[in-house]
Parts: structure tokens; C-alpha cells; sequence
């Protein structure tokens, strides 16, 4: 079993959430583009939705596609 560090009132988190975002092996130019906009962990990204990130500054629907496969493959979702 997990041992959680945090405090009670918040809820023990997948760990992968608190991952920096390199754990998905995103594309050199996905993951400059994520920090520019300062998107460092899997939980900062996963706690936006789809339509929000297609908005960031040079992140195109390639990357994109990139970003939900990636983290679809780790069992999370981008928000809805």
C-alpha cells in the first residue's frame, strides 16, 4: 500500500499526477511549448481540457493528438 505525505483534508493523488510532464515522452517541441505556458507536471496538464490547450501558442493538433495519447496510455484524461 501507497503511503500518502499530504495533508488529511486533501485526497491521496495518483503519483503520476505530481510527474513532471517528461514522464509522457512527448516530442521536444510539445514539451517546450507546455513549460512556456507553465504546464511543468502531469496533474497541471491533465486539469485542462482539450479546447484549452489547442488555444496555447504554437501548439497545433498535432501536438495535441500527441498530449491525449500520451496521457491516455498512462489511464488519465485531459478535463472535460
Amino acid at each position: 500500500m501507497q503511503e500518502c505525505h499530504r495533508p488529511i483534508t486533501t485526497a491521496c493523488a495518483d503519483p503520476v499526477l505530481d510527474a513532471d510532464i517528461a514522464v509522457l515522452e512527448l516530442s521536444l517541441r510539445t514539451t517546450n511549448v507546455l513549460r512556456l505556458n507553465q504546464l511543468h507536471t502531469v496533474g497541471d496538464l491533465t486539469r485542462l481540457p482539450a479546447r484549452k490547450l489547442f488555444v496555447l501558442s504554437r501548439l497545433g493538433r498535432n501536438s495535441l493528438r500527441e498530449i491525449v495519447d500520451s496521457v491516455g496510455r498512462r489511464g488519465l484524461r485531459l478535463a472535460d
